[in-house]
């Protein structure tokens, strides 16, 4: 059986100025969909587009490439 965890936290990238910041992973299925928390105020919500993770929001373009996602193998293999 394989466990998938990811971090509770992520980078995104306004697209516009590069300016980074750090997120807090609300929701996230990995390829398809992936829901932050910017400033502790701001949902974004950023869907999968092959290569990573993009959304808008107030005219303004964010990417991300999602949090760090670990997988284990548990018990006998």
């Amino acid at each position: 059986m394989q466990v998938i965890r990811h971090s509770d936290k992520c980078l995104v990238k306004q697209e516009n100025s590069k300016k980074e910041v750090e997120a807090e992973v609300l929701e996230f299925k990995e390829h398809k969909k992936l829901i932050v928390v910017l400033n502790k105020s701001i949902k974004l919500n950023l869907t999968w587009n092959g290569s990573l993770y993009e959304g808008k929001m107030a005219g303004l373009d964010f990417v991300s490439n999602g949090p760090a996602v670990t997988k284990t193998q548990v018990g006998r293999g």
